[in-house]
């Protein structure tokens, strides 16, 4: 592959990741607006089973609750607008940000995920020296909010009318690091959509 070519093939890896964060950034904000009607990613889904079609949330443990969901991964992905500025993308770095936070209790579901990615980044998920050293997990620094209530009956009965709630302020409670990461975003798209048009 020449010169010019690999620059043209990794701008196009950096545009399917910056579509793959912007995915996520969305789905994160729909489930703002759903997350009091369940406790768990798997209680969710099955309440609402558009969200099964989300590649990230169909893959982790059905048992993880909405509101960790929520934080690990605003936490996991609010690197990846400077990270897909750098002149060279730290493979291994994308790769751990996801798998460390999201996955490092479900193998089965971090291969299935990365898979489902390499269609348009190659490189995505595969193993690396990194991958097989000890992972140093991150629970004991991420602040999990305590779940709201259950608010519906998964098993068949309708949910439970949910009070009126504040988007912005459940954006909030995320912390800073939601809106800093939507800031980012924006700013980070034009830049990368231009390098997957080089001259």
């Amino acid at each position: 592959m020449t010169g010019k070519s690999l620059v043209f093939h990794q701008s196009f890896e950096r545009r399917a990741l910056l579509l793959h964060l912007g995915r996520t950034l969305q789905l994160l904000a729909r489930i703002l607006e759903a997350r009091h009607t369940a406790e768990t990613v798997g209680e969710l889904i099955a309440l609402h089973p558009i969200l099964e079609d989300e590649v990230l949330l169909g893959h982790v443990l059905p048992s993880m609750s909405v509101e960790e969901f929520i934080v690990r991964t605003q936490r996991t992905f609010c690197g990846w607008p400077q990270a897909l500025l750098d002149e060279k993308l730290d493979h291994d770095a994308f790769d751990a940000s996801v798998r460390d936070r999201l996955f490092a209790l479900n193998l089965r579901g971090w291969h299935a995920y990365a898979a489902s990615l390499r269609s348009e980044v190659a490189w995505f998920g595969l193993e690396t020296a990194r991958a097989n050293r000890p992972r140093t997990h991150h629970r004991s620094n991420d602040r999990v909010i305590a779940p709201a209530p259950i608010r519906a009956d998964v098993a068949g009965a309708s949910a439970a009318a949910a009070p009126a709630r504040d988007i912005e302020r459940d954006k909030d409670e995320l912390g800073p690091d939601f809106g800093e990461c939507r800031r980012a975003l924006a700013t980070t798209r034009g830049r990368t959509l231009k390098r997957a048009v080089p001259a």
